[in-house]
């Protein structure tokens, strides 16, 4: 059907030649240019800290547009001259940064922030999704100026993509879900930036406090509550703006002997420095009564925890970031966490004095 026959008058005379259709050429190619559609990305870099150089990680990757017009015109002329096998042509665009890109050219030279975040008791499914979520971020490299979006650059949350079902929270429950632990990333981050000095664009909290958020080394700090962000891509966010002249490279390592995730950044320093205070957890409300269903798929005098009581508060989280001991920005950061209670499912036939004790 894309065959066509075209009339050709030369010298004098007419003859006819086959040819391609151009319509059902742009129609055909019009599907094929999505699946090669390629967007320019920059290379990733590790920052090596004995040669204070970087070391290719990723290369980069150069952009293409299939050119539709220009294809058809080449096939076209090629199949007139006897040619089988025909490339298309394409619109190449080379991202800012192509792997020989230099620490030098790009002003990195320290590192300017670190933070690190732990998550002591989680299951293997959600190290798993800490991991895939984190491989996302090592060797990213922020523009200049640039506002950068967490959802972005995780992409699709998937099974195909390397994640695995954990528990996430859900409007009022927690349930399994794909990508669950990938809120441990996007608070690791936020803090990265908080503590580093760089301007917060949107950040969402999670519904109740999650006790992961509020481990640190030697335990648990009360402290850290109000510093917990969450992303659900696509709908919610974290961003942040590199606001210096300089190009940011982050990496991000995972250590699960440690149960740890710590967050690097590297540039040029430009003297910030932050000051923080935290209110504190105010207006305290304890959580509701336990919740019991039961679940035919438990056996009798079988009870299994699925949600954790949480108390519900609220706190204030003020930062001044200084630059070379002035003050350059002031903001806050207001949570509401709402209390949560315990969800206990048991299956038939359960002894109701098991369930009373839980009460207890």
């Amino acid at each position: 059907e894309m065959l066509t026959f075209e009339r050709v008058e030369m010298d004098g005379a007419s003859t006819y030649q086959v040819a391609l259709r151009k319509d059902r050429m742009v129609e055909y190619l019009s599907k094929l240019a999505p699946e090669l559609l390629l967007y320019p990305e920059n290379a990733r870099f590790i920052f090596n800290d004995d040669t204070r150089k970087l070391d290719l990680n990723q290369p980069a990757v150069i952009g293409r547009t299939l050119d539709i017009q220009a294809s058809i015109k080449s096939i076209n002329e090629k199949i007139a001259a006897g040619e089988h096998s025909i490339p298309l042509e394409f619109i190449f665009a080379d991202p800012p940064v192509k792997d020989d890109a230099t620490a030098e050219q790009l002003q990195i030279k320290e590192l300017v922030g670190s933070h690190t975040t732990y998550f002591r008791g989680s299951s293997a499914e959600r190290l798993q999704n800490i991991r895939a979520a984190s491989s996302r971020f090592h060797g990213v490299l922020v523009a200049p100026g640039e506002t950068f979006s967490m959802a972005n650059q995780l992409g699709n949350i998937s099974l195909d993509n390397g994640y695995a079902e954990a528990m996430i929270i859900f409007g009022d429950q927690t349930i399994k879900g794909v990508g669950g632990g990938v809120c441990q990333v996007s608070t690791t981050l936020f803090r990265a930036v908080f503590f580093t000095g760089f301007p917060v664009v949107e950040r969402h909290a999670h519904a109740y406090r999650v006790s992961y958020y509020e481990q640190v080394a030697g335990g648990r700090n009360e402290n850290f509550a109000g510093l917990d962000a969450t992303v659900f891509v696509p709908i919610v966010d974290f961003q942040f703006t590199n606001d210096t002249p300089y190009w940011l490279l982050m990496e991000v390592y995972v250590v699960p002997s440690n149960s740890s995730i710590t967050w690097k950044f590297y540039s040029t320093s430009d003297g910030r420095t932050v000051e923080w205070n935290t209110s504190g957890l105010t207006n305290v409300t304890k959580p509701p009564e336990p919740q019991f269903k039961e679940n035919s798929k438990l056996a009798s005098n079988e009870i299994k925890q699925i949600e954790w009581s949480a108390d519900g508060a609220q706190v204030t989280v003020t930062r001044r970031v200084l630059r070379n001991g002035s003050l350059y920005f002031e903001d806050s950061f207001f949570t509401n966490y709402q209390p949560w209670r315990a969800v206990y499912e048991y299956g038939p036939e359960t002894d109701p004095k098991l369930l009373e004790e839980l009460q207890k």
